[in-house]
Order: C-alpha cells, then structure tokens, then sequence
C-alpha cells in the first residue's frame, strides 16, 4: 500500500505506507537513530517545498535532511513514526532566516503526511521539541513560516513581526518557557 503524490515541480512519486488505517501509538524519536526513515522524511520534505524558490532538486532535500540530523547538537531532527513509517518531523536549528541570524534556536521543517495532518502529530512534535529545548536551557525558540501561523498560535506561540522577504512574507514567531499548550490528540503516543 502507499500514497501516490505528485511534487510541485510535476514529478509522480509513490510514498510507500505498510498501512492506510491510523495507528494506535506514535513514536518521537533523534532521527540520528530513525536512519531507516530518512528517505521518507527526506520525500516528505521534498515533495512539500521542491518547488521554486525554494531547491527543487531531490537530491538537495536529502542532503539537507542527512546534516539535520543531529544527535547531541543542533541542528536535530525528530521523526514521529508508527508502524506505517514517518508520520512527521521537526527540527531545531541555530539560524533559519538569513534576516534574523541574532536569535536562536529555530524550528525548522515541520511537516506532517498529509494523510496523517489534523491527527495530533504536528503537536506532539512541537511539544517534543520544546520539552527538549527547555531540558537543554532554551529559554527561548522562533519559527518563521509563510502560512502555519495559526497551528503555532494555538500552541501557545505568539505572533513577533513579519519579515518581508523577496519571494515570500514571512511570520516570525516566539514561544518563551511556559507549559506547553499543544495538548494531545486522540491518538496515544509515547516518546521512544
């Protein structure tokens, strides 16, 4: 079984899915130590932004997506997964827009398969990620995002400024230490 998913820049792809039904449990783990997911989180991230302007070159996405993967520095990754495979990923950077190199750290590249978007996976990431920062001593996080801004919202991030850049406006957002407000879904999960 799979889901069949056509790129931006016109390229089929078949992303394979062991199977379509929603699982019971999600799993966050280092991508560092989901090495058998990077392929699919390296899909999930190309077919969503290999589009101009952004790299449209498979190849770049995988790069990317290898170097992100950090196991006791930054940039890491995180891949929430079920026995069907990736489900989504974020990650946490030191920079992500050029315009703004004087904060850190980021959050870079959260993504959840569509087939799975709407279903809790996108909070417990989030959530996962600010765990891990406040434990690390972040006292504070950004994300900047061309749409999204509303999930960031809900999860108790606050809007800070719009950054005009050339292709795009882009909505930076922060969140300072305080309980997370991205609650669970349905579904259980636990951190592996």
């Amino acid at each position: 079984m799979g889901i069949a998913c056509v790129s931006a820049n016109g390229v089929l792809c078949w992303v394979a899915v062991a199977e379509e039904a929603p699982s019971a449990t999600a799993v966050v783990h280092l991508l560092a130590d989901r090495a058998d997911l990077i392929e699919a989180v390296t899909d999930l991230r190309w077919l969503e932004w290999g589009h101009a302007p952004e790299p449209i070159d498979r190849e770049w996405w995988h790069a990317a997506t290898v170097r992100e993967a950090g196991r006791s520095e930054l940039p890491m990754t995180w891949v929430a997964s079920d026995q069907s495979g990736a489900l989504g990923v974020v990650g946490l950077g030191q920079f992500d827009i050029e315009e703004r190199r004087d904060r850190s750290p980021w959050v870079l590249g959260m993504i959840v398969r569509p087939d799975r978007r709407g279903a809790g996976i996108g909070r417990l990431l989030l959530a996962h990620l600010e765990r891990w920062a406040r434990q690390q001593g972040y006292e504070q996080l950004w994300v900047a995002t061309a749409g999204g801004g509303g999930f960031y919202q809900r999860c108790g991030w606050r809007i800070y400024e719009t950054v005009d850049r050339d292709f795009e406006p882009a909505k930076v957002l922060t969140k300072s230490h305080e309980p997370s407000r991205c609650s669970p879904s349905p579904y259980r999960f636990r951190v592996g």
